[in-house]
């Protein structure tokens, strides 16, 4: 098979493709478009796990790889569409309606970029893979235009991504300056058994701070809130599991296997990755307790999973960045689904504060049951798979010896308990209100959240098919084996 014939070409025709049906329909005919795009972002996912390790265009020369990792994310990124994609079929559109195709189509341009940047081995790679998805949640946060909150989360995306960019662009500067070249083999030839330059550890930092605006880790996350709450649901969704994990992605890609996996930046950088990641699951975790509107909630505890994420890969060795590989994983098995029924929720009442859970395992108990398993595992509560990832962490932690994160990590994992289960205490223990109408939710949404749930509970019993995603994940680049060949 051509190496053409790869994820993110397809996922750029798909995109333009619905664009192009949708001019060519006539206006009766429209309302197929977001079953079209459901399909297509289904088949792709097939295709994509079929064509998992097919090296890249050799065109593309040495600025992707083929390897564990790519191999790994590519269909979680594409696993992140289809999920999307069913929430944007959901969404009301009121008088954006006539463009619902570019709606449907921006997420496939994203995911592209997205895939892009799971096999980057190149700076300049990675900053063109990074706006390829970022123009598109711009323009995607800030779709609904009548709404003042998803004009003004536009916005704050737009400064704060913009910004983020220029720490990243000016610490690739640098790094040419330092080290002759922007390439990841290369930068580690040239660096490897010297004492890294002030240029080159500037440099560093500056791209350390540019991906930690894209995690949201503390200090740079109080753009994360008004955003997840102002989008769409959908938008929202994608930018707390898809594009929070392309970040991480790429800190597990440069310090675990690329440019900056050298022991004069471990020296420096350990303990700031371990001290950002100590923050940010501190601030996360205690601002999210007071929280009554679901996403706001959501966006807090993807925070708080955030730091967790850091004390992990601010280990720097080969057990933290599989440690974060599997965590991203689980987290993404136990929030898309959340988001789903939040999608179903403000389509029902208009919004989602929690109070529209109140009462709901008397009216819906499939629906509350799915979602009490997904919000326990993200709180990591044995036996779900959430408990699994999060011990994996606090292993790692311990054999590295870094007791301070680990003890901030105990700590947070145990008061954070508190705001996963405001949404099950309103499920469970709290009377409907009498303003609020009964409302069943769709039989759809009932089996994906209960599926959901099923599969929290077997892999966190059984979680050895997540073992082997992780040991793929860092096996080596079949490009770099194409080539030796």
């Amino acid at each position: 098979m051509s190496p053409w014939i790869c994820p993110e070409v397809l996922l750029v025709l798909a995109g333009v493709g619905l664009i192009l049906t949708d001019a060519l329909l006539p206006p009766g005919k429209r309302s197929v478009l977001p079953g079209i795009a459901l399909v297509t972002s289904c088949v792709l996912l097939a295709g994509t796990i079929w064509q998992s390790g097919q090296p890249m265009p050799s065109s593309w020369g040495n600025l992707f790889v083929t390897d564990g990792l790519s191999s790994v994310f590519k269909p979680f990124f594409v696993l992140c569409l289809v999920g999307v994609t069913l929430i944007s079929v959901r969404t009301p559109m009121g008088r954006e309606e006539a463009v619902r195709s570019e709606f449907l189509a921006l997420p496939f341009f994203s995911t592209a970029g997205l895939c892009l940047l799971a096999s980057a081995h190149d700076f300049l790679a990675i900053f063109v893979a990074l706006e390829l998805v970022a123009i598109s949640l711009y323009l995607l946060v800030a779709f609904q235009r009548t709404q003042v909150r998803s004009l003004e989360a536009g916005m704050k995306l737009l400064v704060m991504g913009g910004l983020s960019t220029g720490f990243l662009v000016m610490g690739i500067a640098w790094l040419y300056a330092a080290a002759g070249t922007t390439e990841f083999t290369r930068i580690l030839l040239e660096q490897a058994g010297r004492p890294a330059s002030l240029a080159f550890l500037l440099a560093v930092g500056l791209i350390v701070t540019g991906l930690a605006f894209k995690i949201a880790a503390v200090p740079f996350h109080a753009w994360a809130p008004d955003v997840y709450e102002g989008a769409p649901t959908s938008i929202t969704a994608f930018l707390a599991v898809a594009s929070k994990a392309a970040g991480f992605v790429l800190l597990v890609r440069i310090f675990g296997f690329g440019a900056f996996a050298l022991d004069s930046v471990a020296l420096v950088f350990r303990p700031v990755l371990l001290t950002l990641g100590i923050a940010t699951v501190t601030l996360g975790t205690l601002a999210a307790l007071p929280q009554r509107n679901l996403k706001r909630l959501l966006a807090y505890s993807g925070i708080a999973h955030a730091g967790i994420m850091l004390l992990a890969l601010g280990t720097l060795g080969e057990a933290g960045m599989g440690t974060v590989v599997g965590y991203l994983w689980a987290y993404l098995l136990a929030s898309l689904p959340v988001f789903i029924a939040i999608q179903e929720v403000e389509r029902i009442y208009g919004n989602a504060d929690v109070r529209h859970l109140d009462g709901l395992a008397q009216k819906d108990p499939g629906t509350a049951l799915g979602l009490t398993l997904c919000f326990l595992s993200m709180a990591g509560l044995p036996p779900l798979l959430g408990f699994s990832a999060k011990l994996s962490v606090l292993s790692t932690l311990w054999n590295a010896g870094e007791i301070p994160g680990l003890v901030v990590g105990v700590i947070m994992a145990v008061v954070g308990l508190g705001f996963y289960l405001v949404p099950i205490r309103a499920m469970y223990w709290e009377r409907e209100a009498d303003s609020v109408p009964i409302c069943r939710f769709p039989r759809f949404l009932v089996w994906i959240l209960l599926v959901a749930g099923l599969l929290q509970l077997l892999l966190g019993l059984q979680p050895r098919p997540l073992i082997r995603l992780v040991e793929r994940s860092l096996a080596p680049s079949v490009s770099a084996i194409i080539q030796d060949k």
